[in-house]
Formats: structure tokens, C-alpha cells, sequence
């Protein structure tokens, strides 16, 4: 999954930033075919993996994945937590994506890179 290794980083600086998408071409009535997040998939214990589509606040009732992916311009469509580590509990079906530019809960389903799901 070629866009989650760019996920964490491309949303540490737009949460740094305070986000905007002036210049992200978004299309709310398609979900990427990349996305592994399909309209009506449900999210974990704690929001992780919630299927939302930009700006469409789906993932505002999760305290502990509150940032919707294409919210950001990404290719995966699903609420995710930011800032992760091999100790943060990312919930159930879920683990932290560990990478140099940044880290982040990925539901365990979307895993082709070995996060730690079982």
C-alpha cells in the first residue's frame, strides 16, 4: 500500500498546519479503488478503519481516531489515529504503522507489511 507509507507524514503536517485542501481534487462520491476502506466497512473499539470521505466528519465522535485519511487528499478513505508507537493500543483489528516519516493506526485488513496484526 504505497500511500500508507506517506499517510503518517502527509498527515502530521497538515495537522501541524491546520489543514486545508485548496489544492486536493476531491470527489466525495468515489472512494478511490486503492482505498482498502469500503462504504459501509465499520471501524474498531475505537474508531480505526471507519470508512468517511472528505470533510464528511466521520470520524469527529473518535477521540482516539480522529483523522479521516481522505479528509488529507490520501488514498485510503478511513478514520486512523496519527503518532503511534509498538505501545499505543490501537484497538481491536488494528495496528501502529511504524515509519521514518511518521507513524499511525492501520486497520490489521488494510496490512500488507506486517504491523503487528495477528
Amino acid at each position: 500500500m504505497r500511500t500508507l507509507a506517506t499517510l503518517a507524514l502527509l498527515a502530521l503536517a497538515i495537522a501541524a498546519c491546520g489543514g486545508g485542501d485548496a489544492d486536493v481534487p476531491i470527489d466525495a462520491d468515489r472512494t478511490p479503488a486503492e482505498s482498502c476502506v469500503r462504504p459501509g466497512d465499520v471501524g474498531n473499539n475505537l474508531g480505526v478503519g471507519q470508512y468517511c470521505t472528505p470533510e464528511g466528519g466521520e470520524c469527529a465522535p473518535f477521540d482516539l481516531a480522529p483523522l479521516c485519511l481522505a479528509t488529507v487528499g490520501q488514498q485510503q478513505w478511513f478514520c486512523t489515529r496519527i503518532g503511534c508507537d509498538a505501545t499505543t493500543n490501537c484497538g481491536e483489528g488494528a495496528g501502529c504503522l511504524l515509519e521514518a516519516a511518521g507513524s499511525a493506526c492501520v486497520p490489521c485488513r488494510c496490512d500488507d507489511r506486517g504491523i503487528g496484526c495477528p
